[in-house]
């Protein structure tokens, strides 16, 4: 089965149930929540055995820099990273791979998986593959469920079928999305069911072939979208084409309707991280329940989840089976049984603060990075990254003054055309009105410090004159 499976890597969620560690332009998918990789990483490797080609990669076009750089950083290789300009949900995202394998002259089985999910046993899903293979190439598309352990209300459900001869695979009797706590516990106790882990396999053909029968409108738009174009190392669609395409699931699309659909359950050790339940379930955890970040100490308290940035200490006294997560500008108290609200808190907040669902500390560029440390009225303070070999864009600001330092690395800058070269500890001034440059001809990475001050600090305050980027 040596290359014999492409996987296709969905990396389009925004994770809003992870507030405020997950941000619109830092999704959860991108977060280190359960070891030293992001959970995007933990996917990718998970699909590195010799059975799968390098994977296809769809996500937001906003976080193309993000995705570029975590790649590179487990020298994870992939077919093409497709850019979606706007979240149109798994159908049109899945028929995008599709389209692109077809147009590499690949029929063979897509395995798609979400780029958030936990699985800690995935060699056995590796195990099955041969059936689910099988079958996707007498055009089934098979979906991988997870046996429940739990009567779960936040998970959509799959009654087995009949099964399927000479294999391991069901056919589908029901869909049913999120039921009740009542409804869960018959299906736990009846045994047919399954939980629907967002996982599949089919090949690109019968997938777009069913989209053709019960989505046409979702496959006429991709299908004209289908006009790729590579910039930068990305592989982008037919914007114009993806505008009026319809947003849908591929459960609602597809699955809950085609006769073609097969399942397979697992009994793999499987959580969506879908909030910070899900989140507290996968992690380590004292004699008491608690899960701490390294700086975080408790006394009589139980059962809580405490998450705080590195160097920033929490201390919980006396409380169980709270959620107390806190960011560099937004701390949430939760009680754990009222995490199923969140998203209605967050409209709240969002006419007040809607920055603070939108914006991230670190945010990533073709050059490298920045992280704001710091800011308030009229100043603003980042570190700033710029990568071997990379340049920021000649710019002007006219509102705006900065003040570099460098920590480390060397600097080749040119203020109002002089030019010059800064090492560890040396700064410069760039007033308001002056084109200005920033790069690295080094080896090793750049790292300055930049002050803003002044009356607007935002990427309006940009005129670009020189941008590689095409930005």
């Amino acid at each position: 089965m040596k290359n014999s499976i492409i996987p296709v890597v969905l990396a389009g969620g925004i994770g809003s149930r992870l507030w405020p560690l997950s941000r619109q332009a830092m999704p959860k998918q991108f977060l280190p929540l359960l070891g030293d990789e992001s959970l995007l990483q933990s996917t990718l490797n998970r699909v590195s055995d010799s059975c799968f080609t390098d994977p296809i990669l769809v996500c937001n076009e906003q976080h193309r820099f993000i995705v570029s750089s975590q790649c590179q950083q487990i020298d994870a290789a992939t077919m093409a990273l497709l850019l979606e300009p706007d979240g149109k949900n798994t159908a049109p995202a899945i028929a995008l791979a599709a389209q692109y394998a077809l147009q590499q002259g690949l029929d063979k089985p897509l395995l798609v998986m979400p780029a958030d999910h936990q699985i800690n046993n995935f060699e056995l899903l590796i195990e099955q593959l041969p059936d689910a293979v099988n079958l996707a190439q007498q055009g089934k598309l098979i979906t991988f469920a997870i046996k429940p352990d739990s009567a779960h209300c936040g998970y959509g459900y799959i009654k087995n079928g009949t099964k399927i001869a000479a294999s391991n695979c069901y056919k589908v009797d029901e869909f049913k999305e999120k039921p009740s706590l009542l409804l869960a516990q018959q299906y736990l106790a009846s045994g047919e069911y399954s939980w629907n882990s967002g996982m599949f396999l089919f090949t690109p053909s019968a997938y777009l072939a069913e989209l053709e029968r019960f989505a046409p409108k979702i496959a006429s738009c991709i299908a004209a979208a289908a006009n790729f174009s590579r910039d930068l190392g990305f592989t982008r669609a037919n914007n114009e084409a993806l505008k009026s395409c319809p947003s849908d699931s591929i459960d609602y699309a597809i699955l809950e309707r085609s006769p073609n659909v097969a399942v397979l359950p697992l009994a793999l050790n499987w959580n969506d991280v879908g909030g910070f339940n899900a989140l507290w379930q996968s992690v380590d955890k004292d004699e008491q329940g608690n899960s701490l970040s390294t700086d975080d100490v408790v006394l009589h308290s139980h059962n809580n989840l405490l998450s705080g940035e590195e160097g920033h200490s929490i201390a919980a006294l006396g409380v169980s089976d709270l959620a107390i997560i806190h960011t560099h500008d937004a701390t949430l108290v939760a009680s754990k049984s009222q995490l199923d609200h969140l998203p209605e808190l967050l409209k709240q907040l969002a006419v007040k603060h809607e920055d603070k669902l939108l914006h991230h500390q670190a945010m990533y560029r073709p050059w490298g990075s920045y992280h704001v440390l710091v800011e308030g009225s009229g100043f603003k303070v980042k570190k700033i990254t710029v990568n071997s070999g990379s340049r920021l864009s000649t710019q002007r600001h006219q509102h705006r003054a900065e003040h570099w330092v460098v920590v480390s690395g060397v600097a080749d800058i040119c203020i109002a055309g002089d030019t010059q070269i800064l090492t560890s500890d040396q700064s410069c001034y760039i007033a308001p009105g002056q084109i200005h440059s920033l790069a690295n001809s080094q080896i090793e990475p750049l790292i300055v410090i930049e002050v803003q001050t002044g009356s607007i600090l935002d990427e309006a305050d940009i005129e670009r004159f020189d941008d590689q980027y095409g930005r």
